[in-house]
């Protein structure tokens, strides 16, 4: 098991050089594009953000830009990774200085939302996970098995009327697409929401309402069913 100071030395440990290359571009930052900055998040999501569970980072690819957008300012802001719980989120908000204004968070936001989605997973990590912590959120006992059939009716009775009847998500209700997250990232996330990881800062306002939906589902196995479902989409 890893402590949270280890997995935080161990991110910017490799990060640091990516991160320094960045702070010494001699143009300003109107005209670094998005692929260039990028660069510093591939080693948890992958070189086309098709993310890698290995690496606890989820696919970004098939996101839209205004969910990334909203999402690098909750990191930024302590909306996000506002408990000490959540492992992979307190090394994104340790990240996210690396994007330094609105015009750079826009451009890395834009890019990542033109990359094409569906690419297989990033396996460039050997062997076992290497983030793996002391905690009960580090995703479901793999004893567990989701079955989409109680899935669908829950989903279509709870997530549908923000995320869409096929998984597409709606800016308006700030709900984004859960087409092409794999289904470790998702059962984590609805861990966190149920049990007050994410959503719980008093001013992530589509976060209280996401926590509010998850914590109708009381054990770990709905949890698993609605996620296989939505795999199915």
């Amino acid at each position: 098991m890893y402590p949270l100071r280890s997995l935080l030395i161990l991110f910017f440990s490799f990060s640091a050089a990516q991160a320094f290359a960045q702070s010494e571009w001699e143009t300003p930052n109107e005209q670094v594009t998005g692929e260039e900055l990028y660069v510093a998040c591939t080693f948890c999501h992958g070189l086309e953000a098709q993310g890698n569970d290995r690496r606890d980072g989820p696919a970004l690819a098939g996101l839209q830009a205004w969910y990334i957008e909203k999402q690098i300012y909750n990191f930024r802001n302590g909306l996000r990774a506002y408990s000490e719980e959540d492992i992979p989120g307190k090394i994104m908000h340790g990240s996210t200085p690396m994007i330094r204004d609105e015009f750079t968070i826009k451009s890395i936001s834009e890019y990542i939302a033109g990359l094409e989605p569906g690419l297989p997973m990033a396996r460039n990590a050997v062997g076992d996970r290497p983030f793996v912590w002391d905690s009960p959120y580090a995703g479901l006992d793999e004893s567990i098995v989701g079955d989409a059939a109680a899935g669908a009716s829950t989903y279509n009775g709870i997530c549908m009327i923000c995320h869409g009847a096929e998984g597409s998500g709606n800016e308006a209700l700030g709900a984004g697409s859960l087409k092409y997250l794999s289904g470790m990232y998702m059962e984590r996330q609805l861990m966190y929401f149920r049990d007050g990881i994410r959503g719980a800062h008093p001013e992530d306002v589509t976060g209280q309402q996401m926590a509010a939906m998850a914590k109708t589902l009381t054990t770990d196995q709905a949890i698993a069913d609605v996620v296989a479902y939505i795999l199915e989409l």
